[in-house]
């Protein structure tokens, strides 16, 4: 008896290296988007309490502040990461 030729399965393509830049950037991305959507929430509570007709003072007092100071945190972050990423890329060049 002949036995049936046996098909050769294709090999998957080799999967690329881990782009930890790519990474930082996609999770940076998530974080902003994140913390944008939590400003706007708050922004918008904080606004409603205040068309309600309670006074300007005890309207969420400090919130919108700490976001700000989250965000600027965040971006002073992203900016430190691009400073090193590019730092790195010219040390590889020399």
């Amino acid at each position: 008896m002949t036995e049936a030729p046996q098909l050769l399965t294709p090999l998957p393509p080799p999967r690329p290296p881990f782009d930890r830049e790519r990474f930082v950037f996609k999770t940076l991305a998530v974080v902003i988007c994140t913390q944008l959507l939590i400003y706007s929430l708050a922004a918008g509570v904080c606004g409603q309490r205040a068309l309600a007709g309670r006074p300007v003072g005890q309207v969420c007092p400090g919130t919108l502040e700490k976001l700000q100071m989250g965000f600027d945190s965040t971006l002073n972050l992203l900016l430190a990461l691009l400073g090193g990423a590019a730092l790195t890329k010219v040390e590889r060049r020399s």
